[in-house]
């Protein structure tokens, strides 16, 4: 099968198009992906905050009633 000049160039533009169209995909994914990992991230380390918060808040009442024991 023989194409014509325009055949090939419409071929090869065809092809550039697709090409592009995927690297955008890519591009896309894996920017959905960082947006994710970033928000997982962030709600580890509020769950740790609040975490921290817990234990610190049980340290200082378990210091209170040792502190009361002594007296």
């Amino acid at each position: 099968m023989i194409l014509s000049i325009n055949e090939k160039r419409s071929l090869q533009r065809r092809q550039k198009e697709m090409e592009q169209y995927e690297e955008e995909m890519v591009r896309r994914y894996a920017e959905q992906q960082e947006i994710r990992q970033n928000e997982i991230q962030r709600l580890k380390d509020q769950a740790e905050e609040a975490r921290e918060e817990i234990f610190k808040k049980l340290a200082s009442e378990e210091e209170k009633r040792t502190a009361q024991k002594l007296f």
